[in-house]
């Protein structure tokens, strides 16, 4: 039970941390830089927010799976993309 609770929380951690880089990102200029210079599968990744969404929190767990040699955490990429959606 406290696993689950675990999940749960690092997901929500995830997510806003994805949410807060992806936002970054855009106010960077990144994405617009790969919508344009990227190939095609990356700068279709570029314009989808789920896709971008996805990637950065897949990232960030095995991050964080990699520190915390945790690998319950193979979970939370699932979670935590559509809190990262909402929030965006």
């Amino acid at each position: 039970m406290i696993t689950i609770f675990w999940i749960v929380i690092v997901s929500f951690m995830v997510g806003c941390a994805a949410a807060f880089l992806l936002l970054l990102a855009y106010k960077l200029g990144i994405v617009e830089w790969l919508q344009v210079h990227g190939d095609v599968v990356v700068s279709k990744m570029a314009h989808c927010d789920f896709c971008m969404s996805w990637w950065l929190s897949v990232a960030i767990t095995i991050l964080l799976a990699v520190i915390m040699d945790d690998v319950t955490l193979i979970f939370v990429p699932f979670i935590s993309t559509p809190i990262a959606r909402r929030l965006l």
